[in-house]
């Protein structure tokens, strides 16, 4: 038997283990890369911007509404102001007639008088008919209530007439013509004081504390007088 062309068991066995050993090693010899550290490697990647919790539109809009409130008030202060420019206007275009003579008059022009005044000016209230001013230079100014504008000027004693007189001390005279012989005095709102006098009746006059004008109620009826001062009837312009 020639030992060179032959092989034995065991030297098979021995052949094989070694070339399996040789496999084993190449595979060892080339890079491996764990699953596990691939799994948990962080990207080299830009970072994004975190974006904000609240939308960009919404933001916006929180941002416009303090402006829309302000553009709201500038435009409510500008549109008083003109409305106080137009009635100041309005009451500066109203044509009064002139001092001295009497006149029929609007309520309109009536209160753009009182407007223009220093003190208050009273009177009865609207009523129908027409109502008749005169001014004097002293200040005094009347207003009658008479049925028509062809009644203005007619000096009969025969309507309802409202007088408002500047005068320093007005409550102090009110006091001491209440003081005179046939002087009757009584008690009004505010602390005013009425008085007539029983040779007069037909006129009645009051005035109040601290106030620089004094007024004069007349009527052909004395009661009727009486009664619209103690009623609070007349009462300023407004």
């Amino acid at each position: 038997m020639n030992s060179s062309s032959s092989h034995t068991p065991v030297a098979d066995l021995k052949e094989q283990a070694s070339n399996a050993e040789a496999r084993m090693s190449t595979i060892e010899t080339k890079p491996q890369r764990s699953p596990t550290m691939e799994a948990y490697e962080t990207p080299h990647t830009t970072a994004r911007p975190v974006q904000p919790a609240v939308p960009r539109r919404t933001r916006r809009l929180t941002n416009a509404l303090p402006f829309s409130l302000v553009a709201v008030l500038i435009i409510a202060v500008i549109l008083f102001g003109i409305l106080l420019l137009l009635r100041g206007h309005a009451a500066g275009n109203t044509t009064l007639p002139p001092v001295g003579a009497p006149a029929a008059v609007s309520e309109t022009q009536l209160k753009a008088l009182a407007a223009q005044s220093n003190h208050a000016i009273y009177w009865a209230g609207p009523k129908r008919g027409t109502y008749e001013l005169t001014r004097t230079t002293d200040g005094r100014i009347y207003i009658r209530y008479v049925p028509s504008p062809d009644k203005v000027g007619d000096r009969t004693p025969s309507y309802l007439t409202v007088g408002t007189y500047p005068t320093k001390n007005a409550f102090q005279a009110v006091r001491l013509a209440a003081a005179r012989q046939g002087g009757v005095s009584a008690k009004i709102d505010h602390g005013g004081l009425l008085v007539f006098n029983n040779s007069s009746p037909k006129s009645v006059y009051f005035s109040y504390p601290k106030r620089s004008s004094q007024v004069e109620v007349y009527d052909p009826s004395p009661l009727q007088a009486r009664a619209l001062v103690l009623g609070g009837s007349i009462k300023p312009i407004r």
